[in-house]
């Protein structure tokens, strides 16, 4: 019940970033990391594909609820945390490579 919880909501959350995604950099809605918020384009693009992340992810943790049939929320915590760090590095894996595109990190980090 747990993974259909946890997983619910991060299909949620996806599908509200994807419908309504934050229109400029800000600090309250979005996916908001130091490279993310460097560059409007990065900024977009970070919201467009963590948002679908989200959704896959938070429909994978569903179906593993319901497989596994486990009501232990320890492991439910693992597969959320395990899908936000997927979803962080890959998202910051795709932006820094869009700034190396560029010629350039446009974040400033290397």
């Amino acid at each position: 019940m747990a993974g259909l919880i946890s997983g619910g909501l991060m299909v949620i959350a996806g599908i509200l970033i994807k419908l309504f995604p934050p229109k400029s950099i800000n600090s309250v809605y979005g996916y908001r990391t130091r490279r993310s918020m460097s560059d409007q384009r990065l900024w977009n693009e970070a919201n467009r594909y963590s948002a679908s992340l989200m959704i896959m992810s938070g429909l994978v943790i569903a179906a593993l609820g319901l497989l596994l049939r486990s009501n232990l929320i320890i492991l439910q915590l693992i597969l959320l945390l395990a899908a936000c760090v997927i979803t962080f590095m890959l998202t910051e894996k795709r932006l820094k490579n869009m700034t190396h595109s560029q010629g350039g990190d446009m974040s400033g980090r290397s």
